[in-house]
């Protein structure tokens, strides 16, 4: 009888194990919903920020950082691929709080373009493709709140986006949704 005990109980763990294991591969990933990316499919090719969209259709993606470079394709580290595979546009529009009033650089690194303003004034922009290339875009903030908007487009290629953001002060890089002692995204 101590035998078949042994037994059941190594079988419950076995199936428990396996259970746990197969939970864990069909559960989609997820990460905490910070910043919204409308990303809309164009008819026609793209080669220019701000050229008319002709749209076939639009979905709407939530991430935690903007960190979307990885592997040459417009890529998060955890939702994997999150784009179309060419000539898409990404809307992003994110209230932020400065908590330390300063200079700070956004860092933009962008294949192919994109048009970044904070509270409507155009910091920096690249019109055109372009292979990932970082853009560095100063700016002086006051404490409080702040609105952040950056269009994107990919044409064809590789792709990818990745903002990160740092005060002139002590110089530490932060990625972008990623709160800090100087900015907040709650």
């Amino acid at each position: 009888m101590k035998l078949s005990i042994n037994k059941n109980i190594t079988l419950s763990i076995i199936l428990g194990i396996v259970t746990l294991l197969i939970i864990n591969q069909i559960t989609p990933p997820s990460v905490d919903a910070v910043i919204k990316l409308t990303i809309s499919k164009n008819r026609a090719g793209i080669s220019n920020i701000h050229q008319t969209r002709n749209i076939e259709f639009t979905k709407e993606v939530m991430v935690d950082v903007l960190d979307l470079a990885e592997k040459n394709r417009f890529r998060h580290p955890k939702l994997g691929d999150i784009g179309y595979v060419d000539n898409f546009f990404v809307d992003i529009s994110k209230k932020f709080t400065v908590k330390t009033a300063g200079k700070y650089r956004f860092n933009v690194s962008s294949d192919d373009g994109f048009s970044l303003t904070i509270d409507g004034k155009r910091l920096c922009e690249h019109v055109r493709d372009r292979p990932l290339t970082l853009q560095s875009c100063p700016i002086d903030l006051s404490a409080g709140e702040h609105q952040f908007d950056l269009v994107y487009f990919q044409g064809f290629g590789n792709a990818g986006l990745k903002v990160n953001y740092l005060n002139e002060l002590d110089k530490k890089v932060y990625v972008f949704g990623e709160n800090s002692k100087h900015l907040n995204f709650d």
